[in-house]
């Protein structure tokens, strides 16, 4: 990290490598150390021993500290031995780092290099799929993501809601100051429940999610009721924290939901519909033709080019 005109050093952060353990569940271990205010230069180790030099400039950094350290990337990676990088980057975003699609969208630009070419060096590139979802993830409390982590055993069941909790952020000078955010809470949490029982535990009054395995079909469903007696507010906080809380904190923990419901009622739950979409689904974050955050259409590639040619002519 830079301090005034000085780097020190922080933390590194080890690989915990465990059983079918993703490229996304390790890139997760970055979000401790990032923030959007402060730059830093990251140096990440790849599966063929070589490294990545990420510069980390946030929008919201100080403009000087950024330009002190955009100045140096290049003396950096000299100072460490060339040798030993595959590749220099530049960041602005947390999920530009911590999002697997971001490293996909770069490996598909660049695979035509060849480590023969010594370091790629790279400015930074706006990602195609603008990571919409990443951005809205809420805060999830320790026990609702325990809970969400052991939905194997049919019957099992996790229901969460969104509500603000409060939080201490450390400043500098060891001074905190308390703040409220949106915070994903668990609501309940059951082993054995029987599918003709989960009407019952849905909320009345306010929008829940509720992580459900069926006891029969071995479904994981993932049902999101959102009354109509709901204040207004309610239900969109809790429709804005859907992207987040299925695309991201459960797909980073290996949660795979089978079937997506949305109802304004628990009677009006039904497990015997097949379509994946069931009910009027607002967030256009899961529906089946949306892959990420990107509307995908036939030519889509063209049409961009098209766009980008004009712009560069203007």
């Amino acid at each position: 990290m830079v301090s005034d005109t000085a780097l020190f050093p922080v933390a590194p952060i080890s690989f915990r490598e465990s059983p079918g353990c993703s490229f996304q569940q390790t890139l997760n271990q970055l979000d401790s150390a990032l923030t959007p205010t402060d730059p830093l230069y990251l140096v990440l180790r790849g599966d063929d021993s070589l490294l990545t030099a990420i510069t980390y400039v946030p929008y919201r950094a100080d403009a000087r500290l950024k330009a002190l350290l955009l100045d140096g990337r290049v003396t950096l990676i000299k100072s460490l031995g060339e040798s030993y990088f595959h590749s220099s980057i530049i960041c602005k975003e947390i999920g530009e780092i911590t999002d697997i699609r971001s490293w996909d969208e770069r490996r598909t630009k660049h695979m035509h290099k060849d480590h023969g070419e010594g370091i790629q060096v790279h400015g930074h590139e706006k990602n195609k799929c603008r990571l919409c979802d990443r951005r809205m993830k809420n805060r999830i409390e320790d026990d609702a993501l325990a809970a969400l982590r052991d939905l194997s055993e049919n019957g099992s069941c996790a229901q969460i809601v969104c509500n603000r909790s409060l939080l201490g952020l450390l400043l500098k000078h060891d001074q905190f100051v308390n703040t409220h955010t949106e915070s994903l809470q668990l609501n309940f949490t059951s082993k054995a429940l029987p599918a003709s029982t989960v009407p019952s535990r849905l909320p009345t009054s306010t929008p829940s999610f509720t992580f459900y395995r069926h006891d029969t079909n071995n479904r994981l469903y993932f049902i999101y009721c959102s009354p109509d007696s709901a204040t207004v507010q309610e239900r969109m906080k809790h429709t804005l924290a859907i992207p987040g809380l299925i695309n991201i904190i459960a797909r980073d923990n290996g949660i795979d939901v089978d079937q997506k419901i949305e109802i304004h009622e628990p009677e009006d739950l039904d497990f015997t519909m097949e379509d994946k979409r069931v009910g009027k689904f607002r967030s256009m974050y899961l529906r089946n033709d949306f892959v990420g955050t990107e509307s995908q259409w036939e030519g889509m590639e063209d049409s961009q080019r098209l766009l980008d040619t004009v712009s560069q002519t203007h």
